[in-house]
């Protein structure tokens, strides 16, 4: 057997076990997924960057699609909606510490702001 065609064999068998390891992925109930993907989330959010949370809403925007697909299927308790309620606590959590911190800085510039313009009115007398 050739380098070429053992690279060959090489990449088909790992193509396999990645379309394996997808497969097995979806096979795992919805809400199975929906409620990890949220416990990951309310365990890290405090520590995520602007990269965690793009990711973060591409999975949920995927999950939520996946749900809408099925919705109809669903009983009306169903967990995954429970869930997402927590998601959007947690997006809400992280909305309210950012406008936190955004009115400190706007509070504290805006306190700078006004010492200039007082020592500039202050010193023209």
């Amino acid at each position: 057997m050739s380098n070429d065609s053992l690279m060959k064999w090489t990449g088909r068998l790992a193509a396999l076990f990645l379309g394996l390891a997808i497969l097995a992925g979806c096979a795992r109930p919805l809400a199975d997924r929906v409620e990890g993907f949220v416990e990951r989330t309310e365990a890290r959010y405090e520590k995520y960057s602007d990269e965690d949370w793009q990711e973060s809403l591409g999975e949920y925007q995927a999950l939520m699609k996946e749900y809408r697909d099925i919705y109809q299927a669903l009983p009306k308790e169903d967990r995954i909606n429970k869930a997402f309620g927590k998601y959007t606590g947690v997006l809400l959590k992280k909305g309210i510490s950012t406008a936190g911190n955004a009115l400190q800085e706007a509070v504290e510039g805006a306190s700078s702001f006004l010492e200039g313009l007082l020592d500039s009115v202050g010193g023209e007398e």
